[in-house]
């Protein structure tokens, strides 16, 4: 009997009253949740891929600076002149005789 008594409307002056179902709302209310942390997750992620981006970028424009440096190092180090004086002074060495040098073919 109390099921009859339930599911009938209450109308006043026309209005119509009805239990709201709590299943349908809730169902809704937890979609609409799990949307919402799926979007904000989103967005977190994206972020953190941003700032690792911008890390590697700037990692990479270091690294850059680094071969530069390096490069003109290695060109300073390398020129004929320096070796020779290097040679002479450390080493001992010095600019060979005239028949100190002979020709293989």
């Amino acid at each position: 009997m109390s099921e009859v008594l339930s599911r009938v409307p209450v109308r006043i002056n026309g209005f119509s009253l009805h239990r709201p179902r709590l299943a349908p709302v809730l169902f809704a209310l937890i979609l609409v949740s799990l949307l919402s942390l799926l979007f904000v997750w989103s967005r977190i992620h994206a972020i953190n891929l941003e700032y690792g981006i911008s890390s590697m970028e700037r990692e990479i424009r270091i690294q850059q600076q680094q071969i530069k440096e390096l490069k003109l190092e290695t060109a300073f180090l390398s020129r004929d002149e320096r070796i020779e004086r290097l040679a002479r002074k450390h080493l001992g060495l010095r600019t060979p005789a005239p028949g100190q040098i002979i020709r293989i073919d």
